[in-house]
């Protein structure tokens, strides 16, 4: 698992770094405005992923759980089909409703709606390939292929969001972007689809199969759901704000949301790389293996994703003035990104029980919770940005996750892990998020007057390293039985 886990990081890091390498590119070569359609195209590919209709997670989840080439390989070319339906529909659907959705959604100053028609339009194809790209990776995942799956994710990501700045730096228009990630897209589908049959191909000859699509309907139905609520707690912020406010509004919003999401992205690759672990301990009723898994692991994403929360919030106008090189941006964008952290830093304490439900195979929690999020969460949102304007989608943002936080941890552990949920609360979230905090009001008082600009990322590194260690021995005392040794993490069985 050590080894995936450090291709899971190798994915993300690129990930976090191609972000803040970029952005400011796409800013400078196209406009503040152009960037907000980038950004809408990601909120359209987020919403989209319901569309894989639990799909993926189910590969993922029956790959790790059968040996069986056969079963498996009827199943990926039955799942197949079905996508191929999904991801058709989706263009379809996409084109139709692209002349609505410029004429009456987005507010720019800068497009015409037959422009943004078009761009519109060209999302729904690159989504598609996408999205049946995802399915694959998905497979390789579940194989324990992370290493390979994590190289083809890096290498398309960056063709994705930085070879294309070559095109751009002669035409740098949108309609030479989205042409660029449409090509990148269907190159890097074949390639995923060839490496993830190339492990399960036998001489046996694949069916499409009515009865896996039974057998493993009720968990992708539930996933359906559950990436319907995902998609909509993520992005349905962004697209109230796309619709209530001006394309250059929302670009201000997506950045300050983009830097929101180190936290989530820090914890990830661990949270991935467990997911398989922790299906065969559930398939295995290896309850106590499971538990140990489940809080050592708990502690570890909270720890990380609060400290990574912590230094931004600390220094978060720093970070924007060094990622964005503008002062403008900078102070329209700080105080919304201090929120949009701390909801992020609620966000990533539902990981844990979030694939815990995925692992065995549950998913009516989360549905309750998102239905009851959808019927609530909107007119909110209209509301405080309404009222507020930027600052009050962060509100609603942040009591959503706060809620969230609460319900599914209670919900999930006490259904799977009896009597742990106190042990997940105070153990797993809220000691490592009062220690942080304490040491990171103590390191504000103590760097309140040094030197800023570059040098924030020194006091960054020493004040995690301190956040880290601190939070480890805390928890090595209070959790004897649970004792985590970094060593250890070389050892797949002993986490």
């Amino acid at each position: 698992m050590f080894k995936n886990i450090i291709a899971n990081y190798v994915g993300k890091i690129w990930g976090i770094v191609s972000v803040f390498v970029f952005i400011p590119f796409y800013i400078k070569l196209l406009g503040i405005e152009s960037y907000a359609v980038i950004n809408f195209y990601t909120v359209i590919l987020t919403i989209m992923y319901f569309a894989d209709g639990g799909l993926s997670a189910t590969l993922n989840r029956e790959v790790a759980r059968n040996t069986n080439k056969q079963y498996i390989g009827n199943m990926l070319f039955t799942i197949e089909r079905v996508y191929m339906a999904v991801c058709l529909f989706i263009i379809i659907i996409v084109f139709l409703f692209s002349k609505i959705i410029a004429a009456n959604w987005l507010n720019s100053n800068t497009f015409s709606n037959e422009d943004l028609s078009l761009y519109i339009s060209l999302m729904g194809i690159s989504v598609a390939f996408q999205l049946f790209t995802t399915l694959q990776s998905s497979g390789l995942t579940g194989l324990e292929k992370q290493v390979l799956s994590n190289g083809i994710q890096v290498s398309s990501s960056f063709f994705r969001s930085g070879v294309v700045l070559l095109p751009l730096f002669f035409f740098p228009t949108l309609l030479t972007f989205f042409i660029w990630q449409v090509s990148i897209n269907i190159i890097f589908f074949f390639v995923t689809r060839y490496n993830l049959w190339r492990y399960i191909k036998t001489d046996v000859k694949y069916t499409f199969d009515r009865e896996i699509l039974k057998t493993v309907g009720r968990f992708a139905g539930g996933m359906m759901l559950m990436s319907i609520i995902s998609s909509l707690n993520t992005q349905i912020d962004k697209l109230v704000i796309s619709k209530l406010l001006s394309l250059k509004e929302f670009g201000y919003y997506a950045l300050a949301g983009t830097l929101s999401q180190v936290p989530e992205l820090i914890i990830t690759p661990i949270a991935v790389a467990i997911l398989p672990r922790m299906v065969k301990y559930s398939e295995n009723n290896e309850k106590d293996k499971i538990k140990k898994l489940f809080h050592i692991n708990t502690f570890i994403l909270s720890t990380l994703a609060v400290t990574g929360g912590m230094l931004l919030f600390l220094f978060t106008k720093d970070f924007l003035l060094i990622w964005t090189h503008d002062i403008v941006i900078a102070n329209k964008i700080e105080n919304v990104t201090k929120i949009l952290l701390v909801g992020a830093v609620f966000l990533s304490f539902q990981f844990m029980p979030y694939y815990l439900a995925i692992a065995n195979g549950h998913t009516s929690v989360n549905v309750r919770l998102g239905i009851a999020a959808i019927i609530c969460i909107i007119p909110a949102l209209i509301f405080f940005v309404k009222q507020y304007g930027l600052i009050g989608a962060t509100y609603t943002w942040l009591i959503m996750n706060v809620f969230a936080y609460f319900y599914l941890g209670y919900f999930i552990i006490s259904k799977f892990l009896k009597g742990e949920f106190k042990r997940w609360l105070i153990n797993g979230t809220m000691i490592p998020l009062i220690i942080t905090a304490i040491i990171g009001f103590v390191s504000y008082l103590l760097t309140i007057n040094l030197q800023k600009g570059y040098f924030v990322f020194l006091y960054s590194i020493i004040i995690g390293l301190i956040s880290l260690y601190i939070n480890l021995t805390i928890f090595n005392k209070m959790n004897p039985g649970y004792r985590i040794n970094i060593l250890q993490l070389r050892d797949d069985e002993k986490i």
